[in-house]
C-alpha cells in the first residue's frame, strides 16, 4: 500500500524509544516469528506493539489480532486508551486509511482490506476458530486465565508463516516464566528483556517513590522485571522453595500396591475450575505422593466421574469441600454428593474450616509432600502464584489471598492437606520403611547407608 507524504508524516508521529527500536526491529527487519517481549511497568509495551500492528496491516492486506486477558481491558487500554501525552490511541492511526470502524466488536478494517481487532483471551477457542491471522500479540500474557490460548494461535500462525509477540510485565513463576525459559532454549524464538535501569523510562525521583511506596518485591517484579516474586507475599512460595531444595519436587511414581486418594475442588460459577489432585500416602501420612492433577471449567459431573474411572488407580477416598452436600450440580434439585453416588463416587466430605486454618494446615504437611514435577506442573505453577496483594495505603499484605486462576488448584491442595487423616490405611512399619527408601534413594536403597547420597543424609 503506497502512503502518502502526510499519512507517513502522522505515522510518524510515534516516536519510539531506544529500547523499543530492537522490537521494531525484529518484526520488520529481522522476521521474527516467534518473541517473548519482557519489559517493566509503562515502558509503553502496548503502545509500541500497537504502532507495529498498524504498520503490518497497512503493508499488506491480512488480519491482526491484539488480544488482552479480557475484552473490559482490551477497550479500556488501547481502544478508548489514552496515551502519556494526552493522545488517544486509535489517533495514531491516519483517519484516510481507516474505512470503517466496527465498535462492537473493537475492529478497524484499512481501505486495503486489513482488519485489526482487539479481544479478550476468555473465549478464545470460539472467537479464534476460522479466523487466518497474520499476527497476534497476547499482551500482559503472565496475567492470563487462560494462557492455554497459545497451544490455539500457534497452529494457526505456523499455517501462515505468521509472527507472535507475547508481552508482560512478570507475575511469579507462572506459564510466562514457563514460555519465557523455553523460548530462551529455542533458536526460532526471540526474547527481550529490559529493566528499568536500562530502559530510564521513569524519572529518578519518581521511581524512588514507587520504591518506597511498594513492597520490595512487588518493585523487583514490576520494575526490575524478576520473576522471584518475594516469599512475604506468597502464600506457599518459602514451603515451595524447601521441597525443591530437599528434591521433593521430582519424577514420583504410583505405586500400584497403594490405594490412590483423590482431592476434588468443584467450581460451578464462571472463572472457578473444577480441579482434580490425586495422590497416594505411605504409611500414616508420613510421605504424600501426589502423582497427578487435572483442571477445567463448565463440565458436568458425569465427565469427571468418567475421567476418575478412566484411570488405572485403585481408589481410597475421595475427598469433598462441605459444599458439596448443599449445593446443586446442574438444574435438578439433587445435590452434588448425591449425584456423585449414583455415578459411583461415594465423596468423603471435609469439615468447614476457616481459609486461614488451611493454609497454616497445609503449611504443616509440606515436608512430607512429594510432587511429581511433570504431571502436576500446572498444580506448581499455581501453588507458586497464590499470593496476597499487596495494600499500598496500609503498607502491608491484605490477609486474604488474592482469588485469581490459582486459587482453584491452591483450593485442592488444601483441601487434600485437610484430609489426609481420612486416608489412614495401616501401612506397617516395614512396608513404610521400604517405600521411603526407595522414594529417598532409588537404587542405592540397598546399599549401606554411608554410601547413600540424598535427601536427609549427613555426613
Amino acid at each position: 500500500m503506497n502512503l502518502n507524504v502526510e499519512d507517513k508524516i502522522h505515522l510518524n508521529e510515534f516516536k519510539l524509544r531506544n529500547y523499543q527500536l530492537p522490537i521494531w526491529d525484529a518484526i520488520f527487519n529481522r522476521g521474527v516469528k516467534r518473541m517473548v517481549i519482557v519489559l517493566p511497568r509503562r515502558a509503553g509495551k502496548d503502545l509500541t506493539l500497537f504502532n507495529a500492528a498498524v504498520r503490518w496491516a497497512l503493508m499488506k492486506p491480512c488480519m491482526v489480532l491484539y488480544v488482552f486477558t479480557n475484552a473490559k481491558l482490551a477497550r479500556k487500554a488501547l481502544w478508548d486508551g489514552i496515551d502519556i501525552d494526552g493522545k488517544k490511541i486509535l489517533d495514531y492511526i491516519p483517519s484516510r486509511l481507516v474505512a470503517k470502524k466496527n465498535e462492537t466488536e473493537m475492529k478497524i478494517i484499512f481501505i486495503n482490506g486489513s482488519v485489526l481487532q482487539f479481544m479478550g483471551a476468555e473465549n478464545h477457542q470460539e472467537s479464534l476458530r476460522g479466523t487466518n491471522p497474520s499476527a497476534i500479540i497476547l499482551s500482559e500474557y503472565a496475567y492470563y486465565k487462560h494462557p492455554e490460548i497459545i497451544d490455539t494461535v500457534s497452529p494457526i500462525l505456523a499455517g501462515n508463516g505468521g509472527w507472535l509477540a507475547l508481552a508482560s510485565t512478570p507475575q511469579g513463576k507462572n506459564s510466562f516464566y514457563t514460555v519465557y525459559k523455553l523460548a530462551q532454549q529455542l533458536p526460532d524464538w526471540w526474547t527481550y528483556v529490559k529493566t528499568v535501569e536500562d530502559t530510564q523510562h521513569i524519572p529518578p525521583d519518581l521511581l524512588e517513590f514507587e520504591k518506597k511506596r511498594m513492597s520490595p518485591d512487588m518493585f523487583l517484579q514490576e520494575y526490575m522485571c524478576s520473576f522471584e516474586r518475594g516469599i512475604s507475599g506468597a502464600i506457599f512460595g518459602k514451603a515451595l522453595q524447601d521441597l525443591r531444595r530437599e528434591g521433593h519436587i521430582t519424577t514420583v511414581t504410583w505405586q500400584p500396591g497403594l490405594l490412590v486418594h483423590v482431592a476434588i475442588d468443584i467450581g460451578l460459577s464462571k472463572g472457578n475450575a473444577t480441579t482434580i489432585i490425586w495422590f497416594q500416602v505411605i504409611g500414616d501420612g508420613q510421605i504424600i505422593n501426589v502423582i497427578d492433577c487435572y483442571s477445567s471449567e463448565n463440565l458436568g459431573l458425569d465427565f469427571y466421574a468418567h475421567l476418575l474411572q478412566s484411570k488405572p488407580y485403585k481408589y481410597g477416598v475421595y475427598l469433598a469441600p462441605h459444599d458439596l452436600a448443599v449445593r446443586e450440580w446442574g438444574h435438578g434439585a439433587v445435590t452434588r454428593y448425591e449425584k456423585a453416588k449414583e455415578l459411583g463416587i461415594n465423596f468423603t466430605i471435609c469439615p468447614q474450616t476457616l481459609l486461614v486454618d488451611q493454609i497454616e494446615n497445609a503449611l504443616t504437611h509440606f515436608p512430607k509432600i512429594w510432587i511429581d514435577e511433570i504431571k502436576c506442573k500446572s498444580l506448581i505453577d499455581a501453588l507458586e502464584n497464590y499470593f496476597r496483594e499487596w495494600d499500598e495505603q496500609r503498607q502491608v499484605y491484605k490477609p486474604k489471598p488474592v482469588h485469581n486462576w490459582a486459587s482453584n488448584f491452591a483450593s485442592s491442595f488444601m483441601l487434600m492437606c485437610l484430609g489426609i487423616h481420612k486416608t489412614a490405611t495401616g501401612t506397617t512399619g516395614e512396608e513404610y520403611d521400604k517405600l521411603r527408601n526407595e522414594m529417598l534413594y532409588g537404587g542405592q536403597a540397598n546399599l549401606p547407608r554411608i554410601f547413600r547420597k540424598g535427601f536427609g543424609e549427613t555426613y
